[in-house]
């Protein structure tokens, strides 16, 4: 990917009327441009005279509009290039002929992703930094928004570069070795070479099983509610959402689509799900339903089983039976067993059934009731979320992750039967994919890819 010197200009702010908006421009050109239409309000002063990072007010010719104008020389911009922010009142009118007017001096309208673009090309932010940019801009709760300023911040990449380092010093011993082997050359001391590995495998598990809830945490951590027909999972649903989305009846099979709801929780979004009923049907429409709730356990992070505390003693062996299902069939997944209508009466063998880690005997119509099971749910993901000082959130690094585990793997098992070779190749192979995810080692593709997700002003 390789950097033009076109000077380039977006609408950094939503293209909808407003206070104010800010247009953005880069390029080695960019203050001389805005410096030969800008009119300063102190008589004769030139912004090509003002030092970074200083705001001058004055209008535009033709006097489009009384504007701040930001400079920021480089290399100290979010570019690595010269910049300028132009502050303007933001009506449509005003934005719309300022863009006119810069097009017409020389400027062209950035593409998607463009700044970040020149800023990665610049070394002023690596791949893993560009891409939290992005995750960033999109981020709607305070749990993603601290992730993505970790990384921005750079905790990821020092953690990474600290593993590759750690593999060229492995490299390095294990060249001599295999270079000076006449002059008897060994490694000092054959644990170190296995105690290293052992290590940074450490490091790179932690990595790894951060992504099941950086993932999570960034898609929204999705609560499926399960249970029979008419056990109070829809009133459920409707409490925690404040809303009457879902419809509650005594009717069976009332639900038999899913109906979706998010809430923010502890700075966490959850995706809760209402789901139909499991229960014997031939109505072919409510069959779906019951299909459609099946395959949405194997994507929950959370399985509120719900089930009718007035159950009679005889029918008790089944909802332990589903349970210990649920349970076996999904052993990653947090499961809540909710004893629900406690209300209304109440024959379960709470002995039988409290033995499970989440157990709630509830009334799924008292607010309070299920605030407990809510904050519960909550707690446990903002405990998870600070067991990981940095939390993988893209795919992209959890498969190049998983790679150099492997090779890292390969190494101390052909290092252990004495061939120092074989476990060079591969070492060299885990720094070739670390170096895939901070951008050193860079695929056209993959660029393209991760930078076209970003708006028109970034």
């Amino acid at each position: 990917m390789l950097l033009n010197d076109d000077t380039i200009v977006a609408l950094a702010t939503p293209d909808s009327s407003s206070a104010i908006s800010v247009i953005r421009v880069s390029g080695e050109k960019s203050i001389d441009i805005i410096d030969n239409i800008f009119e300063s309000i102190k008589p004769g002063k030139k912004l090509k005279n003002q030092s970074t990072h200083t705001i001058h007010l004055g209008f535009l010719v033709d006097y489009v509009d009384q504007v701040l104008i930001s400079i920021f020389r480089k290399p100290f911009s979010y570019t690595g290039e010269n910049m300028v922010e132009i502050s303007c009142h933001g009506s449509c009118y005003i934005r719309k002929n300022i863009l006119k007017l810069l097009i017409k001096k020389g400027m062209r309208i950035a593409n998607p992703g463009e700044f970040t673009i020149r800023s990665f090309m610049n070394k002023k932010l690596d791949l893993i930094q560009a891409e939290a940019v992005a995750d960033l801009i999109s981020s709607e709760n305070k749990c993603n928004n601290d992730i993505f300023i970790e990384h921005i911040k750079g905790t990821f990449t020092k953690e990474i570069k600290y593993i590759k380092k750690k593999l060229l010093d492995l490299v390095t011993l294990l060249e001599l070795q295999l270079n000076f082997s006449e002059e008897h050359f060994i490694i000092d001391d054959n644990t170190k070479f296995i105690r290293i590995i052992n290590i940074l495998t450490e490091k790179l598990k932690y990595l790894i099983e951060s992504f099941a809830l950086g993932n999570a945490i960034k898609k929204g951590i999705y609560v499926v509610i399960f249970g029979e027909t008419n056990v109070g999972k829809s009133t459920f649903f409707n409490k925690i959402i404040k809303e009457e989305r879902s419809i509650v009846s005594t009717i069976h099979g009332t639900t038999r689509d899913l109906i979706e709801g998010t809430i923010i929780l502890n700075g966490i979004l959850f995706r809760f799900v209402d789901t139909a009923g499991i229960r014997k049907t031939n109505n072919s429409i409510e069959i779906m339903g019951i299909e459609k709730t099946i395959n949405e356990l194997k994507k929950a992070q959370v399985i509120l089983y719900i089930f009718n505390s007035s159950v009679k003693q005889s029918q008790q062996k089944k909802i332990v039976n589903d349970i210990n299902f649920l349970r076996k069939k999904y052993p990653l997944t947090n499961i809540f067993v909710i004893a629900n209508k406690s209300d209304i009466s109440n024959f379960i063998d709470i002995y039988k059934i409290s033995k499970y880690s989440f157990f709630f005997e509830i009334s799924s119509k008292k607010t309070e009731e299920v605030n407990k099971v809510i904050n519960v749910l909550s707690n446990i993901f903002v405990e998870k979320q600070k067991k990981y000082k940095i939390i993988v959130t893209q795919i992209r690094h959890y498969e190049i992750l998983k790679n150099v585990l492997k090779e890292i793997s390969y190494a101390k098992i052909v290092y252990e039967k004495k061939s120092e070779d074989l476990a060079s190749f591969h070492l060299k192979k885990s720094l070739f994919f670390l170096d895939k995810i901070t951008g050193e080692k860079q695929n056209e593709d993959v660029l393209k890819n991760i930078f076209s997700k970003f708006c028109i002003g970034k």
